[in-house]
């Protein structure tokens, strides 16, 4: 039976805004914005429905898994040969000659390497498998872009693969 593919989001309604400084050569780069985008597809075999997976299933799981990121600068909680800790209401972060002190609150903390594009990517769709580990799905690919023309696709096999 040929696997259907089904896609959630790409149009805005599953986007956030946040800030992230990536590491480069062992140095933050500037710590900068972006409205990220998300796209799940979700390639499976149909149920004895007709149904690849339930369309409000899907939303609800990606709204979930977003829905800390949205609003907060993104950084990573253990940066390679650099340091991340709270002193009191802050979260402060340094790697090179770089030094962050941010409230806790504005902070998302990833537990990645570093928060390119890439890297959040596949957090992402890490926080997705549990919810989409059902029979018949086979594939699951994230898409999050930072702009309309740059883009990270990572992508999970799920359930038993034939």
């Amino acid at each position: 039976m040929p696997l259907i593919v089904i896609t959630i989001g790409g149009d805005g309604k599953f986007a956030f805004s946040a800030a992230h400084a990536g590491l480069h050569g062992g140095e933050f780069e500037p710590l900068h914005g972006h409205s990220f985008t998300v796209t799940l597809r979700l390639h499976g075999e149909p149920d004895a429905t007709g149904m690849v997976f339930d369309f409000t299933d899907a939303k609800n799981a990606l709204a979930a898994a977003i829905a800390p990121l949205k609003r907060r600068t993104l950084m990573p909680a253990a940066p390679p040969g650099g340091r991340c800790g709270r002193d009191g209401g802050q979260v402060v972060i340094e790697c090179g000659t770089k030094l962050y002190s941010l409230p806790a609150g504005d902070v998302m903390l990833l537990p990645v390497p570093n928060t390119t594009t890439e890297q959040i990517a596949a957090w992402l769709l890490a926080e997705l498998v549990p919810a989409l580990d059902r029979p018949g799905l086979r594939l699951a690919e994230l898409v999050l872009a930072e702009a309309p023309d740059t883009s990270a696709t990572v992508s999970a096999r799920l359930g038993a693969v034939p």
